[in-house]
């Protein structure tokens, strides 16, 4: 029931996202993006601290392009189209119709689940098919890590100063 829920908001946030077009809007539509990508992996995976991770350095990246578009966007305001609202209001009648097919199954699926789940917790992140791009996201992201930190440095100060 959660699990289609944020599915279904991942799909809505996807779409609102598309419509953005000021850049303070898209760092708070990327913020929940996130909380619900790890809130997904949180319950594929019954440990938190992937997606407690997942969440600390997303946020921190966020806190830096707030700060930077908070500088360089002028002050617009928040302009939302109808098929918007419409598409927000909609969503929890699609919520409620979706549940009452999961309910059916539910029972099955807990029984099952509940067998297989100590053997498999970190078995499905860091098995032999994900290995590589998991090395390959690991890389990047300490490969950005030092190129900002070059970029950034203390003789040099931010990219563009506020005033």
């Amino acid at each position: 029931m959660i699990l289609n829920f944020l599915l279904l908001m991942m799909v809505l946030s996807s779409m609102i996202f598309m419509k953005m077009i000021n850049p303070l809007s898209m760092v708070f539509m990327l913020l929940i993006q996130t909380l619900m990508i790890s809130l997904i992996s949180a319950t594929f995976i019954s440990s938190f601290w992937y997606s407690y991770m997942l969440i600390m350095i997303m946020i921190s990246g966020l806190l830096i392009m707030f700060m930077y578009m908070a500088s360089i966007a002028s002050n617009e305001k928040f302009n939302f189209s109808f098929k918007m609202i419409m598409l927000m209001l909609l969503s929890p009648i699609f919520i409620i119709f979706n549940e009452k097919e999961e309910l059916l199954l539910k029972k099955e699926m807990m029984m099952s689940n509940n067998l297989m789940l100590q053997e498999l917790i970190m078995n499905k992140l860091f098995n032999s098919k994900f290995i590589i791009p998991t090395i390959m996201m690991i890389t990047f992201l300490f490969m950005m890590m030092v190129v900002i930190s070059f970029i950034v440095s203390n003789m040099e100060g931010p990219m563009r100063k506020s005033n």
